[in-house]
Order: C-alpha cells, then structure tokens, then sequence
C-alpha cells in the first residue's frame, strides 16, 4: 500500500472518530438555547481545560508557528510568550463574568456589555465587530486544513477539496452535538496534539541526530544561523506589541464562551494556573523541528509547509498519517469553537434583539445552525483567495477581538465608563486596526502591531468620551459592580470561617 493511502486512512479514521465523540457527546432529548451555546453552564475542569487549550491551538501552532519559526527564527518568541502569559486575563475577567453570566444569563460579550451600558448599539457593534475578526481567523483553520490533505496526499487531494472536507467533517459535529460536541472534541483533540507534536519531534531529531539530546541542534543554529536566534534591536517594538495585541486569546469570543459554560470560577482558576504548561510543552517540539528543518531542509518556499514536508522526508506514513491527524485536531478545534461563537453572537446578539416578535428556543436553535453553515461557507471561499501566512491572519485577528477589553474592564472595574465611551471607543479602535493594517502601517514612523495601536486609541478615547459625557445610571452600575462586590465579600467571609474551623 503506497504511504500516502497509509496516511489517508489514518486522517479519515480520526475525522470519523471526531464525528462519532460529537454525536455521542450531545444531550439526549429537546436541546435549549442554553444548552447549545454554554453547555447548561455545566463543563467540569478536565474538558474546560482541553477546550480552552484547543480552542486557540489553531493552524497556526503546527503550520504556521512552525513556519515562523523557520523563516525568521526566534523572534516567534514574543508571540509564543504571550500566548503562555495571556491566560492572566482570566484572573482580570474570567470570575466576574462567569458570575454576571450565571445571575442574568448571558452568554456572548454583547450580551453582558449591552445590558450593563444598556444600548443596544453598543450590542449590535460588539458583535459584528466580533463576527468580522472571527471570519479570517476561521479562513487561517480553512486554509490550514486544506494545505494538510494536500501535503499528506502528495497533492492527490487538492487544497480546495481539502478544504471542503474539513468545512463538512466541523459542520456536521457541531450542528448534532452543539456546544458540549464542541467541548469534548476539543478534549480529544487537545490530548492528541500534545502526544503527536511531541513524538514528532522526538522522532525527527532522533533520525537527523541519532540523538534525541538537542543541544548538538541549538549549537549548530549558533553556529551558522546566529541571526535566526537573535531579534534584532529595531524589532522589538512590533515584537511586544504583538505580544500585547495577543492578550486577545483569551477574551476572543471562543475563549470567552467558556467563561460562561464552566461549572463554577474555581474551574477558571486551575485553567489560568495550568494553561501556560500546556503552551510551554506543545512549542518546544515545534521549534526542534523548525530548526532542524533550516539546517537539512533549507530554502523551503512555503514556511507554513515545513512539518509536514520534514514528516514526509524522515518519517513513516503512518507517524506522518498520525501527526498530520494532530495537526487536523489543532485546526478543527479552532475552527468548531469560531463556528460555533460566531453563531451564538448573531443569534443572540443580532437576530433575537431585532426580531419584532418573541422567538423561541427551537427557532433560535435553526437560526444558529443556518449561520453556522453560511459562516462556514464565507470563510471556506475566502480560504481559497489567500495567500497570507496563517500567523499573519491570525495575529490580525487576534488584534480586532482585543477591541472589546476597554469597554469589558470598564463594565466590571469602573463605575464611570459610559456607554457613549464604550461605543466611541470600540469604533475608534477597529478603525485604527484596520487603518494600520492595510494602510497607514507605520504611524509617525513607529512599527507595532495593528491590534496595539488600536487598543492605544480605543482605550484612550473610552476614557475620555466617558469623563465627557454624563455619568451611566446609579441603578445599572449597582447591579454589576455592588453584586459583584456582594460575591467578593462572601467568599472573603467563606475563607475566613475555614481558616477559623482549622486554627
């Protein structure tokens, strides 16, 4: 049997395996809107922590981290940093909205931040804001799946129709299974990609080094690619801003969902303690492979295709099956939870508010699962027009849904942010994105990241629009911030009876 069909099978065994956990893993009986968007709030720590690693384990960390880190070396490390240091923003935001999402029910970003400003505008812009950044980030997943069937097919299967696979295989677990099919694919997806990155690069530099000690490997780098491990003084500012503009994964609205499905705020604890490990363990592999690939494999002209083709040249087809079946797992949990938050914002955020008559549960349900199919679509024909780097796609992405922060730490940290300030200030900071990515890319002669530069000005203008214009209502405030208070002091009183039942 030729190695590719050997690859294929392993690839089509994983999709059918994914299929089956999705289907399974639904309620049985009537599905509500609760249950399909948050899980019935109900996702105990072990899934909460492999769905939230997934989720942002996207395209990019096998393809397109790999491929950073083989064109340019080490300056990936500011990006791989901030991916290991953005779960702090759970600390920030995770209890208090996991606590708001429980006493009012709410279940997207525009949901809490359009009730607590009370403007429906600010609910509606939140959310196609929202909408218009998940789009390219599910192209890069699109993107990511169709370069896989093609590499592991040797082209057999193209790209457009590796694309197609994936964009069927994501819709169909998702339209049965809804948020928990969501949740427990990631789960077996997470435990997947941690294993095969792992015995891939073992293997690898094991057949290259005849060692799996990879001091030899970094010595080499040293040696005759200093530069790669360097980053040159007049990048680090666009370096730490896109490390700045990435504290964005863990408020982007797929993260963000989870805040809300948890079993309780202790879940969102262990998740900020114990995501980075996870982060920190899955890249080390990654850039053993990277390097060994500028040494042995160098002039490559599609960086995004360096594990694979370094899979395909010092592996068997089945490890090259298994780890492209890894690398499958890292898009389609990116994908299903981009999906499925993109459908959760236009029903809740856009179709129900503005429908002129009370609609219920089950309408609501077709209504997400349409727009998971049209969503799906858009992203799958845009894949096909690309030819950006998947990190490039992903960290702009990453920078539109940062947006949102202002008007969120206004909502739970500062009694006197307005909704004028809130709505300005977001407008204002998706402008200046958009603006310094595709136009303007070096304001005043400075190089930092699209998503800085916007958070800058949002953040600013929030702050200034708010002072400006007339304080929210008493009422409204008091019932965000006094009942967060409220839950504060009730834990304070918890912790001190226990450590007074034990002294």
């Amino acid at each position: 049997m030729e190695g590719w069909i050997q690859v294929l099978i392993i690839v089509g065994i994983y999709c059918v395996i994914v299929l089956a956990v999705g289907v399974f893993s639904r309620d049985k009986g009537k599905m509500s809107l609760e249950n399909y968007f948050v899980g019935n709030r109900s996702i105990g720590p072990f899934v909460a922590y492999f769905t939230y690693v997934a989720t942002f384990h996207s395209s990019f960390a096998f393809l397109g981290a790999a491929g950073k880190l083989y064109s340019s070396g080490i300056d990936f490390f500011a990006t791989m940093t901030s991916c290991i240091v953005s779960p702090m923003m759970i600390y920030l935001i995770g209890r208090p909205v996991w606590h708001l999402g429980k006493k009012y029910g709410y279940m997207t970003q525009g949901d809490l931040l359009g009730d607590y400003y009370q403007s429906k505008a600010l609910r509606t812009v939140v959310a196609l804001v929202s909408l218009v950044f998940l789009i390219p980030y599910l192209q890069a997943q699109i993107i990511g799946g169709g370069h896989i069937f093609e590499s592991v097919t040797g082209g057999r299967i193209p790209f457009t129709w590796g694309c197609i696979i994936l964009y069927a295989v994501i819709i169909g677990y998702i339209l049965l299974g809804g948020f928990k099919a969501v949740a427990w694919t990631d789960t077996i997806q997470g435990i997947m990609m941690i294993v095969l990155v792992w015995l891939a690069g073992g293997v690898i530099l094991g057949k290259v080094e005849g060692t799996l000690d990879w001091t030899n490997l970094m010595q080499t780098m040293a040696d005759k690619y200093g530069d790669r491990l360097l980053i040159p003084v007049e990048k680090w500012p666009i370096f730490m801003t896109t490390f700045l503009s990435l504290f964005g994964i863990s408020i982007y609205p797929p993260s963000f969902q989870r805040f809300y499905a948890v079993k309780n705020p202790k879940t969102l604890k262990w998740l900020a303690v114990t995501s980075p490990v996870y982060l920190i363990f899955f890249y080390v592999p990654i850039m053993i492979v990277a390097f060994l690939g500028v040494i042995h494999m160098p002039g490559v002209n599609a960086p995004d295709q360096i594990l694979p083709l370094m899979l395909s040249k010092y592996t068997t087809p089945m490890l090259t099956g298994l780890v492209m079946a890894g690398a499958l797992a890292a898009t389609m949990s990116s994908a299903d939870s981009q999906l499925h938050a993109a459908s959760s914002i236009f029903t809740i955020d856009l179709f129900k508010p503005f429908s002129r008559k009370p609609v219920s549960d089950q309408k609501s349900l077709l209504v997400g699962r349409v727009t998971i199919v049209v969503i799906a679509l858009i992203a799958l024909l845009l894949s096909q027009f690309s030819s950006s780097l998947i990190m490039s796609i992903s960290a702009f992405a990453l920078g539109g849904c940062l947006q949102v922060l202002p008007s969120l730490i206004g909502a739970i940290y500062w009694k006197r942010g307005t909704k004028a300030g809130a709505l300005a200030g977001l407008i204002a900071g998706v402008a200046v994105v958009l603006l310094t990515q595709f136009v303007w890319k070096t304001p005043f002669g400075i190089s930092i990241s699209s998503g800085a530069w916007g958070l800058l000005v949002n953040a600013l203008t929030f702050v200034a629009v708010s002072l400006l214009t007339p304080k929210p209502d008493p009422a409204q405030v008091e019932k965000f911030h006094d009942y967060l208070a409220a839950v504060n002091r009730e834990q304070d009183e918890a912790k001190a009876a226990k450590r007074a039942a034990r002294a």
